[in-house]
Order: structure tokens, then C-alpha cells, then sequence
């Protein structure tokens, strides 16, 4: 969601006017990426869509990898909203569900925007470099949150700080995202097509989450997500 201009109460029109403009300027790009691959979104190419010249894009981007990485950052900050509006539409759930769903929300995001998807966790970008330990790498922690936070409350540990747990919760956590994300990535990029994947990817979130010895979700908890998923996008649309 854009914020508008009441939700900026001290923005000024010409900062309004900047921050349209880059959104439309990233809006074009996203599409350029979604349609056409990561190698579809050139300096020319976008400033010829949006009827600027190269020359003026510099006013808002210092260069091709800035607008990537302003990309990235969406792209993640998507994915983040959309593991942490799970968690509050299920904020009674039981921690078991609560660990479930940060896995459940990250498969129903990937699925719907794969070219973003690909973007931010694959090398899809010859000489593209990130702010070293910068912006993206926090973009990303914002992922894992309701899940750390859920994994650590499993374990009776402190769950103020979620992105700074170490021990049991950060091994547990990491054993899940290895499993959850190369699950997702196969299917995304369309390597499960042979099997049912939806049933393979829960059936395994739920194995490796018993051999944590973290609680189990409800058995209809996946369901339930989806039907909720489901509601929300249709209310979007």
C-alpha cells in the first residue's frame, strides 16, 4: 500500500511529488521484471516507459543498482508483511500454529509473486552488488520474525529481541528456513510440478518441526490459512 498524504502529515508537495514519482518509477520496473526476467529492466529501457530521459532518473536513482536494490527492499518488505499479517490474523493461535504460519505465508507470497521471489534470493544480477550488511540484510531478518518469535517462546527463551537469538532458537530457525525456502524455490521455479507439492511442502514443514521437538500446528491450521489468504486477496482486488 501506498501511504498517502495524510499518513505523511509533514510532507511537503514537492516530496510528495518525489516520492509518486519514484513509486512510479518502481511500479514500471516491477512490471518490466515480472513480464520480462530481471535482464528486462534497463536505465533506457524504464526511463523510455515512463517518458523521461536516462539522464533525468538520476534525480531519483543513483544508478541502475540503486533501483534493484530499491526493488529488493519492497520485495522483501512484501514478504515480511505478509508472514506478519498471518501472525496477527491468528494472533490466538497456539505457538505450534504461530510456527506453522510464518512457513505457510512465506509459500502463499512466493507463489503469487515469483519474479520477486527470484529477485531477492537468487543471483539473477551480474555485477549487482547490496550495501554490505546494509538495509537488505535487515529487510530480510523482517521475514522471520513472527516465527523466531514463536520458536523462541516454544523454547521458554526471551522473546523481546527475536532477531538477536542465538542457541536453540537461531539453529532451530535456520534448520526450518533451510527446509521451508528450498521447498519454495523448487516450486516456485516449477521443479515439484510431478508431485502435489502442497501436501509434500506441509508434510515436511511439520516433520522437521517435530524433530525440533517444537510443538505441533493443528491439522487444519494450512486450510484455515488458505481460506484466509484467499479472503484477503479478494478483498484487495
Amino acid at each position: 500500500m501506498t501511504p498517502s498524504p495524510l499518513d505523511n502529515p509533514g510532507e511537503t508537495r514537492r516530496d510528495r511529488h518525489r516520492r509518486e514519482l519514484v513509486d512510479q518509477l518502481c511500479d514500471e520496473a516491477r512490471l518490466q521484471l515480472v513480464t520480462g526476467g530481471a535482464g528486462s529492466v534497463t536505465w533506457r529501457g524504464l526511463a523510455r516507459s515512463v517518458g523521461m530521459s536516462p539522464a533525468s532518473l538520476y534525480t531519483y536513482f543513483d544508478g541502475i543498482d540503486a533501483l534493484f536494490t530499491e526493488l529488493i527492499l519492497r520485495s522483501y518488505g512484501a514478504l515480511a508483511a505478509s508472514t506478519e499479517m498471518a501472525a496477527a490474523a491468528f494472533g490466538d493461535a497456539s505457538v505450534g500454529d504461530q510456527i506453522l504460519l510464518g512457513p505457510l505465508a512465506y509459500r502463499y507470497w512466493a507463489l503469487g509473486h515469483r519474479a520477486e521471489f527470484n529477485l531477492i534470493f537468487t543471483d539473477q544480477l551480474p555485477g549487482y552488488t547490496a550495501e554490505p550488511g546494509g538495509s537488505t540484510v535487515d529487510a530480510q531478518m523482517a521475514i522471520f520474525r513472527p516465527m523466531t518469535k514463536a520458536i523462541a517462546a516454544a523454547l521458554g527463551e526471551d522473546v523481546s529481541e527475536p532477531d538477536e537469538q542465538t542457541g536453540d532458537v537461531l539453529q532451530s530457525a535456520l534448520g526450518l528456513w533451510g527446509l521451508f525456502h528450498g521447498l519454495v524455490s523448487l516450486e516456485v521455479n516449477h521443479h515439484l510440478d510431478w508431485l502435489d507439492a502442497r501436501e509434500t511442502y506441509e508434510g515436511r514443514l511439520r516433520w522437521a518441526i517435530d524433530a525440533a521437538g517444537l510443538p505441533p500446528a493443528r491439522a487444519e491450521l494450512a486450510e484455515e490459512f488458505d481460506l484466509w489468504a484467499e479472503s484477503v486477496d479478494r478483498c484487495a482486488d
